[in-house]
């Protein structure tokens, strides 16, 4: 894979600089490819996609025997821009904690793929210089968005599609204040957010700490202008803490209500 080896590469002559001496350039960073595409510039849909990735996992992965993978999404289309080169295909996002060439387990990383005509046309991942962005590993299709004059306020849940109403048991809880009790590195940090709302805070004493937050229906991703960035597993309660680059893993347990 030319392309893969070329993001290592890449990683590993940036890694051997002084660290915070000099930046990131910005075309490390992936993003979407605005034009808009054929559904045959896509390829064809990758039906066996788990056994494509688990061939590719297997034989990539310096110790895959007991990594442990948890898929994010299905297949979506998505065009990308990644080091002055597009690429375009299925992408598929997978969490994956494995144990690296020094034998140490790094943690649960982000990692994304391309599968185009049943190839993997790229993969990339978090290694800490590299930073895959969240909203890459979640659909934004423009072709079912609608004005907001045509926003039907009359539609009853009969006519919404099935997704919501799989949903049907949460929406009380969407509506109301969650809190999050966080334990990481033996210490513990409370967390209220609203999906209704679209807020997400830390609480400490009587002060509340913003973060700017993005949901889906696996995860919870929460930043802030502090260079802090929050995943939060919304199955499993797995949560990543990242501080400058520096991270660390946690379980959030939640409740729908104080204690006391």
């Amino acid at each position: 894979m030319k392309n893969y080896i070329l993001i290592i590469i890449i990683s590993s002559f940036l890694t051997g600089c002084a660290k915070g001496v000099i930046p990131m350039p910005d075309m490390v960073y992936p993003e979407r490819n605005p034009v808009i595409l054929s559904d045959e510039s896509y390829g064809v849909y990758p039906d066996k996609y788990k056994t494509i990735l688990k061939d590719y996992l297997t034989n990539k992965l310096p110790y895959p025997k007991d990594a442990r993978v948890e898929f994010v999404n299905k297949p979506g289309k998505l065009s990308i821009n990644q080091l002055g080169s597009t690429y375009t295909g299925y992408r598929i996002c997978l969490s994956i904690n494995a144990r690296n060439n020094k034998n140490i387990f790094t943690g649960y990383k982000t990692h994304l793929f391309l599968i185009k005509n049943n190839d993997i046309e790229l993969h990339l991942y978090d290694s800490g210089l590299l930073k895959i962005p969240f909203e890459l590993c979640i659909e934004g299709d423009d072709t079912k968005s609608i004005l907001i004059d045509e926003i039907d306020t009359k539609a009853t849940i009969d006519k919404m599609d099935d997704e919501v109403i799989d949903e049907i048991p949460s929406l009380e809880l969407m509506s109301k204040d969650i809190f999050l009790s966080c334990k990481s590195d033996g210490s513990e940090r409370t967390f209220v957010f609203n999906e209704k709302n679209q807020s997400f805070y830390e609480a400490i004493g009587f002060e509340k700490f913003i973060y700017t937050v993005k949901f889906s229906k696996t995860h919870i991703l929460a930043y802030n202008e502090n260079r802090d960035e929050i995943l939060i597993n919304r199955v499993s309660g797995t949560t990543t803490f990242d501080k400058d680059n520096s991270v660390t893993e946690g379980i959030c347990s939640l409740s729908n209500q104080t204690k006391f």
